[in-house]
């Protein structure tokens, strides 16, 4: 595995300063602390297509990820920290992928049957597995897990492909909650956190506008909008109740943080790109990446409480970058896509 030492304040060679100038995204502040940088590649990862996909970070620095080979076989794995793989392969899976790690190693995610049918899962310590199949669904897929187990995902519940939201708790393993913002349509939730509170996104009834919602662990729903915003993304969730995301009005796009007593900041606003946050940490560190509308490569970012988002210099050859996840001692975990196309791995250690 390659190692690259990152030299503190890292300066950034000219073509990429004119191409951030060019795109006006303002990165300026205190660079990333020094560290070191890890590229890494899943077993089976593809050659010539496919390749490794990260997903998640958990608190000790394992990683969940996926690797498609050159026959298109996706499969999932668990990255320990001390670069040893362990794979996961729910029964019945043909393709399988990851989406949550806790911790302790519970692992949860969404696996393809030989139907071609998807079905979400939770691999538990002990090896054990259970399928995720609210009744009446026809398929269904996770979008997160927290520390308890607990599970957020949506289902397929009718041949017209009409999609449900649902909670899941292991100590009620029949019972599927359904999330579902009173009166209004399309709730969609994006996060789970430790303390049980789901946070998505849903379209109001009357007007169809998308808003913002965060559920309690009792059930109750706060609401928000980001002012006028014609296309809200809710995208990650922390343990204060901490939201980040973005919003569209008027060809911009803005990066937002909701805090859990409703206060709003907002980051990185730009017309022909986006900044896309994929991960928040306890302490307020943000990751994510910016992508452009005019087919410009995506670049990595992280975001301290100074709200200035700063370019990620991952020193690997690429043509892309993006930061997926972040634990709170700071370590980060992304992905670069090398100049023949292929993605992999890598990993910031502070």
């Amino acid at each position: 595995m390659p190692h690259t030492r990152l030299r503190p304040c890292h300066r950034l060679p000219l073509p990429l300063i004119f191409f951030f100038l060019a795109n006006a995204v303002l990165f300026v502040g205190t660079c990333l602390a020094q560290g070191t940088f890890v590229s890494f590649n899943g077993p089976m990862a593809g050659t010539q297509s496919g390749g490794t996909f990260p997903s998640v970070i958990n608190r000790w620095g394992g990683i969940g990820l996926a690797t498609i080979d050159d026959n298109g076989i996706t499969r999932a794995y668990v990255r320990h920290p001390n670069g040893t793989y362990f794979q996961i392969q729910p029964p019945g899976a043909t393709n399988t992928y990851l989406d949550a790690l806790t911790s302790q190693g519970q692992v949860a995610g969404t696996f393809v049957d030989s139907q071609s049918q998807q079905h979400g899962y939770v691999r538990n310590t002990d090896g054990t597995y259970v399928t995720l199949n609210p009744p009446g669904s026809t398929q269904s897929f996770v979008i997160g897990m927290n520390e308890a187990g607990q599970v957020v995902g949506e289902a397929f519940v009718d041949i017209d492909k009409a999609i449900t939201s649902f909670f899941w708790d292991p100590t009620q393993p029949n019972a599927y909650v359904t999330i579902e913002v009173p009166g209004e349509i399309g709730t969609s939730p994006t996060a789970i956190n430790d303390s049980g509170q789901i946070a998505g996104v849903y379209l109001e009834s009357t007007t169809r506008k998308r808003k913002g919602f965060l559920r309690g662990s009792d059930g109750t729903f706060a609401l928000f909008e980001i002012g006028t915003s014609t296309n809200l993304q809710v995208l990650a969730l922390n343990d204060r109740g901490t939201i980040v995301g973005s919003s569209f009005k008027l060809g911009i796009t803005t990066g937002y943080l909701r805090y859990s007593g409703n206060g709003r900041k907002f980051f990185g606003a730009q017309a022909n790109g986006r900044p896309w946050s994929s991960a928040i940490n306890d302490n307020g560190l943000v990751v994510g990446w910016f992508s452009y509308s005019d087919g410009s490569s995506d670049v990595a970012f992280s975001m301290d409480r100074n709200l200035t988002p700063e370019p990620i210099p991952v020193p690997f050859s690429n043509q892309s970058t993006r930061a997926i996840g972040v634990d709170n001692a700071g370590q980060i975990v992304g992905a670069f896509v090398d100049a023949n196309g292929i993605p992999h791995g890598w990993l910031y250690l502070p």
